[in-house]
């Protein structure tokens, strides 16, 4: 269970991110729509989902990550999302037994 803060290249951090920990693991990248990096992480034959509408992200979450459990063993939420909610939608993927990993605002030093 990940938490990224979003960096100067996020796109790359992310897709270095899923080599890294989700190696052979079937994986779902969820965002709010038009937010995700498609281009380049299309090349890499990962699965989208634009499902949430950014209104309320930790129900959609969660919804999301009930109804797919059973399809993926990892979920990249690429979110703009206080660590609070990052943390909510890492417990509830932990209690339906899949990997989460939610970006969240880059924090100022």
């Amino acid at each position: 269970m990940f938490t990224l803060e979003k960096k100067a290249e996020p796109a790359q951090q992310l897709w270095n991110h899923i080599k890294r920990h989700y190696q052979g693991e079937k994986v779902a990248v969820v965002g709010v729509k038009k937010s995700l990096p498609q281009t380049f992480l299309r090349n890499k034959q990962v699965i989208f989902y634009e499902s949430l509408t950014g209104e309320s992200l930790l129900v959609e979450g969660k919804q999301f990550l009930e109804r797919f459990a059973k399809n993926y063993t990892a979920f990249v939420f690429y979110l703009d999302c206080p660590a609070k909610i990052a943390e909510q939608l890492i417990d509830t993927g932990r209690a339906l037994g899949v990997r989460v990993t939610v970006t969240v605002k880059e924090q100022a030093a």
